[in-house]
């Protein structure tokens, strides 16, 4: 792993320290754009990866954040009934 941090990555980092959190983000060498990856990745269960996505509100025009385990598929049907904007 290179200590050299992507743009992007950067920028989060960068967020991190100017709000007082204290840690290191790491980039890994392969793919993580799915959760089994991410497990390989990291040598975990895909039960233990948190996957996160970000839909933005159709009235308020809001992010709103869904976490989920990394085993679980995001039903964006049924989100959209229990989404308060």
């Amino acid at each position: 792993m290179s200590e050299e941090l992507s743009p992007s990555a950067q920028k989060v980092q960068d967020a991190l320290r100017q709000f007082g959190v204290s840690c290191r983000v790491v980039e890994l060498p392969g793919s993580t754009r799915t959760s089994k990856e991410a497990a390989e990745a990291v040598g975990c269960k895909v039960e233990q990866i948190a996957k996160s996505i970000v839909f933005q509100g159709k009235q308020s025009g809001k992010p709103i954040l869904v976490v989920a385990r990394g085993s679980n598929r995001i039903d964006e049907k049924k989100l959209r009934h229990r989404v308060a904007e």
